[in-house]
């Protein structure tokens, strides 16, 4: 059994003049907002073997976030460029390639992508995640190159109402 947990980003600032868009900050309430879930998360024993973010300030910064709140050590976040500005089949490429001694992975990125791949893995149209949004999805399966195989069940959605 795989379990990977699909996490938006926390709130971004728009309102930064002059940085590119990978740069921009989380905000105060999304700070907040992704403190509030990972603790929810913690709460349901949802701790993951390893984490994998976007190299965007907001993703990586998000991450460190849910690692500090799920007590995961920073050293279990890796940084993956196929997270940011990517496609579905870019992301699923990466993630077909971990080592299968991993049983969960949490995956911080970016919408449409994010979202687009949980709607890929479940064969659902699902919402669109929310900041700090989180899907967790299960396979029936024990090797990450297989994750496409089926559909993935659905576990919960955590959307941070």
């Amino acid at each position: 059994m795989k379990t990977l947990y699909l996490v938006r980003h926390a709130k971004s600032s728009r309102n930064e003049k002059g940085i590119n868009d990978w740069e921009r900050p989380i905000t105060a309430s999304g700070i907040a907002k992704a403190k509030k879930i990972a603790k929810r998360l913690y709460a349901k024993k949802a701790v993951p073997d390893k984490m994998i973010s976007s190299q965007a300030f907001r993703a990586l910064n998000t991450a460190l976030l849910f690692a500090t709140n799920l007590h995961c050590p920073l050293s279990a976040i890796e940084i993956n460029v196929s997270l940011y500005e990517k496609k579905v089949s870019d992301i699923l490429d990466m993630l077909k390639k971990q080592d299968d001694t991993i049983t969960s992975i949490m995956l911080f990125g970016h919408n449409p992508s994010i979202s687009e791949l949980s709607n890929y893995l479940t064969r659902k149209k699902n919402k669109d995640l929310t900041t700090s949004g989180v899907t967790c999805i299960q396979f029936k399966t024990d090797h990450w190159s297989n994750i496409d195989k089926t559909a993935g069940k659905p576990i919960y959605t955590e959307l941070g109402k």
